[in-house]
């Protein structure tokens, strides 16, 4: 279905959330107006209008940052701005930003959180805590709110109202941005379990590693697409692509970003690949916040108080994965160690194996499987037990993986049944962290694509300025290319912070020359 869109006038709406409907039933829709005011919108399409007000802020109340809804808490968090000075007129510029969150809880009532009206820059819990300039909130669904604050992105602890801020990869206090920019909006996808900010020409992906607790060394950002500097409309892959104007972005089911850019509405898929969905559909190419209603269309809300709605699209918010299954229960599952001892470990086959089944050895554990599942999933498999495909194990009632992880396997034999029933892979694949090598290895040695993607995604996300060096060789040393080039580049973006490192550069250039001669290459190209 091509999409298409129209647009309705609301009376000075300022944002727009989606929130669980107290008591049960559909979700509901709200717009903050101007004046202090939360109402419902209601009906659908055409017929859509605000319904009776449902909370309000004090008389000189107003909005600044972008209402958002956290489901940890279940309560609708935002930034207000502060009353006007005592002699000015209401809102005046001087008190134009906030300098405090509060939230709007299920039964309608509003609470201070963090801060004070009083600007400033301090971490801390409560009214302790002071902010410059707060334009977005990005809850985790973890407990956390992420907030845009100048060039600074901080974290509010919903539970005790602590507020850090996320250390930076070169400059200690803030994350580091190109040229003094700072984002412009912040947003996080449960589902990838990924931080997304944008500038007006490029979409960063937010390294959250220290928890944002303000040391100076648990962030950074990495280039995802378009440029730092460049505009355009160029649809593109990573770098490729160019963007005019970006004032919003909005996950999606599938690891998708919607994202809108000056008069378009356009896309960046899983892989980074942007495309333009839809053009001219912002008259005014300003915004305010996007939100995918009850109804399932996209809402977009203008600065002008109008509301764009966008139908046709097959979106739906990303829900966060269900808690994965732990190693020692896979294997415990999979592979259950008497099943093991029985087999003694012989590999000659074992004649009680059922009809369409197959034995395959790890280690020291036997993995029974059914030779579909593991065909369908692996081009490896699918070669190996092909009858007549002139491997002797085609028949065979056991094949053995020489010198692999049983635990690896374990989280890929269930990642294949996993996909077999149609799940996604990011709800099948929440391996340890002290597995992403040895499962990203044996899935490309099993010619598994979907979990290489997925699991070398999450290697290139969780490299620091002290670990990318081992991480590019491993990459280099598997023929992981994709991986290798995403750690390159981000090993020149902190050029810096990688020099730093002393001993372990020394180690890099002594035991993998060749790659260190290509980084050497790439650091002198960035200047």
């Amino acid at each position: 279905m091509a999409l298409s869109h129209r647009t309705l006038t609301l009376k000075a709406a300022r944002g727009l959330v989606v929130r669980p409907r107290p008591g049960g039933g559909p979700d509901q829709a709200l717009v903050f107006l101007d004046d202090g005011g939360v109402h419902e919108l209601e009906g659908v399409g055409p017929d859509a209008k605000l319904g009776p007000k449902l909370a309000a802020l004090a008389a000189d109340g107003a909005w600044q940052g972008s209402p958002a809804y956290d489901p940890a808490s279940d309560a609708v968090y935002f930034a207000p701005a502060p009353a006007p000075p005592s002699g000015s007129t209401p809102r005046a510029p001087v008190a134009a930003f906030p300098g405090f969150v509060s939230k709007l809880d299920a039964r309608n009532r509003f609470r201070d959180v963090a801060g004070s009206g009083e600007r400033g820059f301090t971490d801390g819990a409560g009214v302790a805590a002071r902010a410059a300039r707060i334009t977005t909130l990005a809850p985790d669904g973890k407990g956390g709110v992420w907030m845009s604050d100048w060039e600074w992105i901080r974290r509010l602890d919903t539970r005790s109202g602590e507020v850090t801020t996320l250390g930076g990869v070169n400059r200690p206090g803030r994350v580091h941005m190109p040229n003094g920019r700072w984002c412009n909006q912040l947003r996080f996808d449960p589902a990838t379990d990924t931080l997304w900010t944008t500038t007006r020409t490029a979409v960063w992906r937010v390294r959250v590693d220290g928890g944002g607790n303000g040391s100076g060394s648990g962030g950074g950002v990495e280039l995802v697409a378009g440029d730092w500097q460049q505009q355009g409309s160029v649809d593109g892959s990573g770098t490729a692509a160019r963007f005019d104007l970006i004032t919003d972005a909005l996950p999606v089911s599938g690891g998708r970003l919607l994202i809108a850019d000056c008069l378009d509405l356009r896309c960046m898929d899983a892989g980074g690949a942007v495309t333009t969905l839809l053009r001219g559909c912002f008259p005014s190419g300003e915004y305010r916040q996007m939100a995918i209603l009850p109804s399932g269309e996209l809402g977009v809300m203008m600065q002008n108080g109008r509301l764009v709605l966008v139908s046709g699209g097959e979106w739906a918010s990303p829900v966060p994965p269900p808690p994965a299954a732990t190693t020692d229960l896979l294997l415990s599952l999979l592979a259950p160690q008497a099943a093991a001892e029985d087999a003694g470990g012989s590999g000659s086959g074992d004649a009680s194996v059922a009809p369409g089944t197959v034995t395959v050895r790890v280690g020291g554990r036997a993995f029974p499987a059914h030779r579909s599942v593991l065909a369908a999933g692996s081009e490896y498999f699918a070669r190996l037990l092909a009858p007549g495909g002139g491997f002797a194990e085609s028949g065979a009632a056991e094949v053995a993986l020489p010198d692999a992880d049983p635990a690896a396997f374990a989280h890929l034999l269930s990642y294949m049944y996993g996909t077999s029933l149609g799940l996604p892979c990011t709800q099948l694949l929440a391996v340890p962290a002290e597995l992403l090598r040895p499962t990203a290895a044996l899935a490309g040695r099993l010619q598994l694509a979907g979990a290489v993607a997925a699991l070398t995604e999450r290697l290139a996300a969780a490299a620091t300025p002290a670990s990318v060096l081992s991480d590019l060789a491993w990459a280099d040393a598997h023929g992981m290319t994709d991986l290798a080039e995403r750690l390159r580049a981000y090993a020149v973006w902190n050029r810096r912070s990688v020099v730093a490192q002393g001993d372990l550069v020394a180690e890099f250039a002594k035991y993998w020359p060749q790659q260190a001669a290509e980084l050497l290459k790439a650091f002198a190209e960035a200047f």
